[in-house]
């Protein structure tokens, strides 16, 4: 028999949960390497969409951007193949950061290895975005300048 006003303590633990979830969800903001790992991910499947929403070359807006990797990725890399291996992220203030990671260049060719590089992230009002410009040309061959 339930008594009037009684609430149980799993029922009570159910809705803490179902609130703290939901509080993290929405307050949560993405990480360097979640983004670094996404806009590699994109340069790997030539996502030229995807590409263009994640970086940063002032001066110029999506549409030049999209063309500039549109021209990079199928046309000067169109079958170059990659892999990557995030090592970590700094942030040197509120709006830079990079992210460390391997580079295996050419991978479809034998004696390929591994490479350090990193990836220059700049915070543009709440997102996280590559700055291109300033990626070495060694990690990607025919990158937009």
């Amino acid at each position: 028999m339930k008594q009037s006003g009684r609430i149980s303590i799993f029922m009570l633990a159910c809705v803490f949960s179902v609130v703290v979830v939901i509080f993290v969800l929405v307050f949560s903001r993405e990480s360097l390497t979640t983004v670094g790992g996404r806009f590699m991910d994109a340069l790997m499947r030539h996502d030229t969409v995807a590409l263009t929403k994640m970086s940063m070359m002032k001066g110029l807006t999506d549409e030049q951007i999209q063309k500039e990797w549109d021209e990079s990725v199928n046309v000067a890399a169109k079958y170059y193949m990659f892999a990557y291996h995030i090592d970590g992220a700094s942030q040197s203030g509120d709006t830079l950061g990079s992210i460390r990671m391997k580079v295996i260049k050419d991978i479809d060719h034998p004696g390929s290895y591994d490479e350090n590089f990193e990836l220059p992230m700049v915070k543009v009002g709440d997102a996280w975005k590559v700055d291109v410009r300033s990626i070495s040309h060694e990690m990607f061959p025919g990158l937009p300048r």
